[in-house]
């Protein structure tokens, strides 16, 4: 089978990788989200598409620069599409702008949302979790910081670049394909419950409400964390802070308030002895 004829050198594509990875939100604002940066990307690949071509190259801009807003690594794919789609148009197939447009307006939801539920709800809180017990483990320890910065720097850029050059390779075809199928529907379903769990695993671990009342007799002393709370269920109290946090973010509580409610509870119940630590 012949290879496709391609107009953009693999080092072109490299740097419009790097620019969309790198500079995703330099020019981020609400009228257009990401579509500065998209047209950035296209920066190099567009003087092999129109080389003497001015107003070609100003329809491909003012197109590419649109409304955009995507997940950075996971929707690098329908970058890698849009480039393989202009190709294609700047070899004169007939690929109608808005068809552009459009898919990357219908992907752009769908990894958004994927990207968001296993990047920041799975794989940033667990890389979290070990790095902090890493720092934690000895005094003066940095090499939890040092593995983080390392680790999630290396995987973005290692996912992004993947997702690129798999978008340009495939073409919008096997993308649109892959979401046919209900595989992303999966991925996200299955990511979910795991975010759960590990939110799940972060309460308990890093949230810290003990309650400090006790009830002396003659005979006995009746803890109410100890007897009470951690009988029924241990960590409630956790569970119920946080739980009460999130209730006050579902009424648009902003996080300043909530911080200050915390705070103040925080002063009020351990000056009475309601809360301990």
């Amino acid at each position: 089978m012949a290879e496709k004829k391609r107009l953009i050198p693999r080092k072109a594509l490299i740097r419009a990788w790097l620019i969309w990875e790198t500079f995703p939100q330099t020019c981020y604002n609400y009228e257009r989200m990401m579509g500065q940066v998209v047209a950035h990307m296209f920066a190099p690949p567009i003087k092999y598409l129109y080389k003497d071509k001015p107003e070609k190259r100003k329809e491909l801009m003012k197109r590419e620069s649109e409304f955009f807003n995507v997940h950075v690594e996971f929707g690098a794919c329908i970058l890698g599409m849009a480039v393989a789609m202009e190709e294609q148009k700047a070899m004169e197939e007939d690929i109608p702008s808005e068809f552009i447009t459009n898919i990357k307006t219908s992907l752009m939801g769908p990894l958004a949302g994927v990207g968001d539920t296993i990047w920041q709800g799975v794989v940033i809180p667990i890389l979290l979790a070990i790095c902090i017990d890493i720092t934690r483990s000895g005094s003066g320890n940095i090499w939890g910081s040092v593995v983080y910065a390392v680790v999630i720097l290396a995987a973005a850029y290692g996912l992004s670049y993947a997702n690129f050059m798999f978008g340009y390779r495939a073409g919008s075809e096997a993308i649109m394909d892959f979401l046919e199928k209900g595989t992303l529907n999966k991925i996200l379903k299955g990511a979910s419950v795991m975010g759960c769990m590990v939110m799940g695993g972060l309460i308990v671990n890093y949230v810290n409400c003990i309650c400090g009342i006790e009830v002396v007799s003659s005979t006995s002393v009746f803890n109410f964390q100890k007897d009470f709370f951690d009988v029924i269920m241990p960590n409630i109290l956790p569970l119920a802070v946080t739980m009460g946090v999130y209730g006050l973010l579902k009424k648009r509580w902003s996080s300043i308030k909530i911080i200050l409610l915390i705070i103040a509870i925080g002063i009020v119940c351990g000056f009475t002895g309601i809360l301990t630590f």
